[in-house]
């Protein structure tokens, strides 16, 4: 099987998002009226998120659920010399952090800057929601926003000659991780994408009857 596909941006696959509703963890489905210029990440954007179930709805994106990240940029209190951190994502900011000046090697707290954080992490680039489309492969997770973005990597890791024409820096296969383009992992992906969209088909029948 050839891959040929076009090189889309993971953006691309943003309109629908499958998420756990953050009030009762069912399916619920963020839907966005994306912009004519999308990448490197839309702005403008018109996002809501519904479910069905529950009746929760979210439409303002300022209300942020995801991963953040904190960040120090200012002078040491001890030498002035030039101070810079970064902390890891996490759902639950603090306010400082102790760090040790490389210079004069003071160490003292410093209160941290707080931003979405949106890379790598099984949540919606919108509200910040759990992924529903995620499974694990060994120390790895995998995540999807729809159904149309499996199919499209599917393709792609079931593919023995895969083209890489028209890649860019911005699409979503320049920016798989290696694990993923391995072709030694290709029968587990091939069998875990074909599981998770089982799951997800009978799940949603399931909860229309």
């Amino acid at each position: 099987m050839r891959f040929n596909k076009p090189a889309y941006p993971t953006v691309y696959f943003s309109e629908e998002i499958w998420v756990k509703c953050p009030k009762c963890s069912k399916p619920a489905l963020v839907k966005t009226e994306l912009p004519k210029y999308i990448i490197p990440f839309p702005r403008g954007h018109k996002s809501v998120c519904n479910c069905n179930h529950c009746g929760f709805q979210e439409t303002d994106d300022n209300n942020w659920s995801g991963y953040l990240q904190g960040f120090v940029n200012q002078a040491c209190g001890n030498c002035g010399s030039g101070i810079s951190h970064t902390t890891k994502a996490t759902k639950e900011p603090y306010e400082k952090s102790e760090i040790t000046c490389s210079v004069c090697n003071d160490t003292r707290d410093y209160e941290l800057q707080w931003y979405r954080y949106q890379n790598e992490k099984p949540t919606d680039p919108y509200f910040g929601f759990d992924l529903w489309l995620q499974t694990n492969i060994k120390d790895n997770v995998l995540w999807l926003f729809n159904i149309n973005h499996l199919d499209y990597l599917n393709e792609y890791v079931g593919a023995k000659l895969r083209e890489d024409d028209g890649r860019h820096k911005y699409s979503m296969i320049t920016n798989l991780p290696q694990w993923v383009k391995s072709r030694k992992n290709r029968d587990v992906l091939v069998k875990k994408l074909k599981k998770l969209k089982c799951e997800f088909q009978n799940k949603t029948v399931d909860d229309k009857v």
